[in-house]
C-alpha cells in the first residue's frame, strides 16, 4: 500500500514537472515568435494543429480562464486574430464567461475571432447523438454544451461582440455554407475540408462563426 501511494505521488510530481517544462519551452517560443510577427494570430487549444503565421497555445500555457496568462502574453500588444476549432464545447459556462471578458480586454479593435464547434441544429440525428454532451462520439464525454448559431451568437453578443455566421444549420434544417480557406483561420472540420463530405452532401460540418467587436 505504501508503494502504491508513493508511486501516485511520484507520478503527480513528474506530471507537474513535465507541464512546467512545457510551459517554459512555450514561453521561449512565444518570445521568439512575437518579435517577428506584425499581427498576433493565436490558436486556442491547438493540439497538433500548425498553421503558418499562427501561434499554437494549449491550456498549460494559455488558460482562457486565467487573466494572468493573458497579461503574460498580451500586456504590450493586443491580439488580432483568434482561432478555436472544436474547443469551446469543452469549456464550462462559467469559464466561457471569464474567457469572453479576457477576449474583450486583450484583443485589438479590429479583432476577428473564428469559432468552430459541433452544430446543434445539424439535421442528421446520428450527428447529434455523436456530438451532444455525453454522446457517442470521440471526446463527447467531455462536452459541456451543444451550441447552435443562435446560442453561440448570443453568448458572444452579450459580451460585446458582433456575430457573423459563416457555416451553420438553421432551425428549419437548412444548411448555410459561406466558409472559405481564408486568412481568418483554417477549419478542418468544415464542409469543404472534411473528407466525410466528399459526396457533396454536408455529412459532417461545423457551426462556424466569426466575431468582431461592436
Amino acid at each position: 500500500m505504501i508503494d502504491i501511494i508513493y508511486m501516485k505521488k511520484f507520478r503527480k510530481f513528474l506530471n507537474s514537472y513535465y507541464k512546467l517544462a512545457l510551459k517554459k519551452y512555450a514561453l521561449l517560443l512565444w518570445n521568439q515568435w512575437i518579435k517577428k510577427e506584425k499581427k498576433l494570430k493565436i490558436i486556442i487549444g491547438a493540439s497538433e494543429i500548425k498553421f503558418e503565421g499562427w501561434f499554437q497555445t494549449e491550456q498549460y500555457f494559455l488558460d482562457v480562464s486565467k487573466r494572468n496568462d493573458f497579461v503574460k502574453m498580451f500586456s504590450d500588444r493586443k491580439i488580432n486574430y483568434i482561432l478555436a476549432e472544436h474547443v469551446l464545447e469543452h469549456i464550462s459556462n462559467n469559464d466561457l464567461a471569464i474567457m469572453l471578458k479576457h477576449f474583450v480586454e486583450f484583443t485589438d479593435a479590429d479583432i476577428n475571432i473564428r469559432i468552430a464547434v459541433p452544430d446543434g441544429f445539424h439535421s442528421d440525428k446520428s450527428y447529434i447523438e455523436d456530438v451532444k454532451p455525453g454522446g457517442k462520439g470521440s471526446g463527447s464525454h467531455d462536452h459541456k454544451n451543444l451550441f447552435n448559431y443562435k446560442s453561440l451568437s448570443k453568448l458572444f453578443e452579450d459580451a460585446g461582440f458582433k456575430a457573423h455566421p459563416v457555416e451553420y444549420w438553421d432551425e428549419h434544417g437548412t444548411f448555410h455554407q459561406g466558409y472559405t480557406n481564408d486568412d481568418k483561420g483554417h477549419i478542418r472540420r468544415s464542409f469543404i475540408n472534411d473528407s466525410r463530405n466528399i459526396s457533396g452532401k454536408p455529412v459532417y460540418t461545423s457551426l462556424i462563426i466569426d466575431f468582431t467587436k461592436k
